[in-house]
């Protein structure tokens, strides 16, 4: 039940060097760390523990000087019965023995394993800030058994470091009053007792209105009662209103409002998230992908490049660089990351990367890099079909026609029913003029079940390019006009839809009925039988096809079947005169 909120909590980084081995190190340096100054009271088994380490500060002095102060004066103001305040000299001699240095702040992460090495319920982080002769303390209270709930406490100044703390005594003091009801709290959620639980929540932030610590374990026990994403998102805003860089109130709002349907809130709260922990490459990748899918390609690229900055060397972040500058269309920059990567990792080159690549290469206008790309994919992936059939394609870009039918027939050689692979070879065979190679081609695309309108409609745009060929001939010449009679015929046999189909139909008619009249007008001269047989075969052909494309031009159809009745007696009498 109380992974709720610790799935939604972002976990800092783990830096290079950890304080894990702390406790193995206190037993066998035999410190004890409830050694205590001789004026203090060693505390009870059930009292508090509370550390304080280094503040962090721009120099090695301001900080360390106004922890030892806060320390101090948190022993003088807390009896050791009601919060013990581990002594410095057990920190220390903690971090010597683990090779740390004394006077530097450590990293979250190995702040919250020394607190855990100590023993410590809860530890304060802070830092100091100068301007002019004003020193400013901040500093938060964190829960030792996760670093991200932490209660920030209002700033404190003086015109020293070790003065500057003063202010922070009473704050932490206020603060405080909320422990014993967020441990009430969270030992009533685990009972599911969800009310009392809430209800000693509201009490303690009835007595300390900034208390942020009772308001995790509340929206934890909403979380669990899986109430409505508005309370969730009011629960997340009332500690954003504390603390805007609340990790846990960010992941919270930022899916809450994903879930309202507020996409660009959920982008904004998840840009912040990351803003609190630029390291951490796994978040990174979640806001970059949420800003993609929602279309904030700029807010997404300026993400994933400072991502790429704060975490050099991350692969999977260069990688998602990669994808997003190339559907953001920053052709150049995505081409130069994409090779990049694969000198990183030679493994990233995987057939998705190659098909990015060709694609990129083509969109940026340069189909030899694009041929190249896929040239390299092919040697890769020898066996992929796919990646034969890209190749072919890139080629025919390149101007490499010839090669690109080789590499399309490889294709097929690996997967015989690869969509639109004798197509793509007919279209080839076509643009080196090989109509009659073109339209074998075309066949095969039939028979291996390329699409119907996309095959039929290809042979059709043959078929009338050979009639405008033939209509720019000397008019004697009737042959030609029945040189596309293949493609259209094959048009007409395989063309599903049937406009085009109308089309093919029609073309077919007015070959036929340029043919028949160009015959007919040189029967006299040429006295030729075979011609006037043709002729009326011709005559027959017009008279089935014009009228079924009629609807494509009816004017012109119904002209052309006037005069087929017009020369069809005149072709009747010539067969019968000239074939005897």
């Amino acid at each position: 039940m109380f992974n709720t909120l610790e799935e939604m909590t972002v976990k800092a980084r783990s830096h290079a060097r950890t304080l894990v081995a702390l406790t193995a190190l206190l037993a066998a340096s035999g410190i004890v760390s409830l050694a205590a100054q001789p004026a203090r009271t060693p505390p009870r088994p059930d009292t508090p523990r509370l550390m304080v380490q280094v503040f962090g500060s721009a120099d090695k002095v301001a900080g360390p000087l106004a922890s030892d102060d806060l320390r101090e004066r948190l022993i003088r103001a807390f009896p050791s019965r009601i919060l013990w305040v581990i002594d410095r000299k057990d920190i220390i001699a903690v971090l010597e023995q683990s090779g740390y240095d004394t006077t530097a702040q450590l990293a979250p992460s190995d702040e919250s394993q020394l607190a855990k090495a100590q023993r410590a319920d809860e530890y304060l982080r802070g830092r100091v800030t100068r301007n002019g002769d004003v020193y400013t303390a901040e500093a938060w209270i964190v829960l030792t058994r996760d670093n991200a709930l932490m209660q920030p406490l209002p700033p404190s100044t003086g015109n020293r470091a070790d003065r500057a703390t003063a202010g922070l005594v009473k704050s932490i003091q206020d603060a405080r009053t909320q422990i014993d009801n967020e441990k009430q709290c969270m030992s009533l959620a685990r009972t599911q007792k969800y009310a009392e639980a809430i209800a000693i929540a509201d009490a303690a932030i009835l007595e300390y209105p900034n208390a942020t610590l009772v308001r995790y374990c509340k929206m934890n026990v909403l979380a669990a009662q899986q109430a409505p994403d508005s309370a969730m998102l009011k629960a997340a805003n009332e500690i954003l209103a504390i603390d805007p860089t609340s990790k846990i109130a960010l992941g919270v709002a930022a899916d809450a409002q994903k879930k309202l349907g507020n996409v660009d809130a959920a982008n904004d709260l998840l840009v912040r998230l990351l803003a609190t922990n630029p390291q951490d490459a796994a978040l990174a990748n979640k806001v970059v992908d949420a800003l993609a899918a929602s279309g904030k390609w700029d807010v997404a690229k300026r993400v994933v490049l400072q991502a790429v900055q704060d975490n050099p060397g991350d692969l999977d972040l260069i990688s998602l660089q990669f994808r997003i500058l190339a559907a953001a269309g920053d052709f150049k920059p995505a081409l130069k990351t994409g090779e990049e990567m694969v000198l990183m990792d030679t493994s990233l080159a995987n057939v998705v990367y190659f098909n990015r690549m060709v694609a990129l290469y083509a969109a940026d206008s340069q189909p030899q890099k694009a041929a190249e790309s896929a040239a390299r994919a092919t040697q890769k992936f020898p066996k992929d079909a796919d990646l034969w059939q890209l190749y072919a394609q890139v080629l025919k870009k390149a101007g490499q026609v010839q090669q690109s039918i080789a590499a399309s027939r490889r294709a097929l050689e690996l997967n015989p029913k690869i969509p639109n692979g004798w197509t793509q070879i007919a279209v080839a065979y076509n643009e080196l003029n090989f109509p009659d190679s073109a339209l074998v081609a075309l066949h095969e695309a039939k028979n291996a079940g390329d699409d119907a309108n996309q095959v039929g409609g290809f042979a059709m745009s043959i078929g009338n390019k050979l009639y405008k060929d033939a209509m720019a001939l000397d008019p004697k010449q009737a042959a030609p006009f029945l040189v596309p009679m293949p493609y259209l015929h094959f048009a007409d046999s395989t063309i599903v839809d049937a406009a085009t189909k109308a089309q093919a139909a029609f073309l077919i008619g007015v070959s036929h009925f340029y043919f028949v009249q160009i015959t007919a007008q040189g029967l006299a001269a040429s006295k030729s039988c075979d011609e006037a047989k043709a002729a009326q075969i011709s005559a027959a052909e017009s008279m089935i096809y014009t009228p079924r494309g009629g609807r494509t031009s009816p004017d012109a159809a119904a002209q052309i079947l006037n005069a087929l009745n017009g020369l069809t007696p005149y072709l009747e009498q010539s067969v019968k005169t000239l074939c005897k």
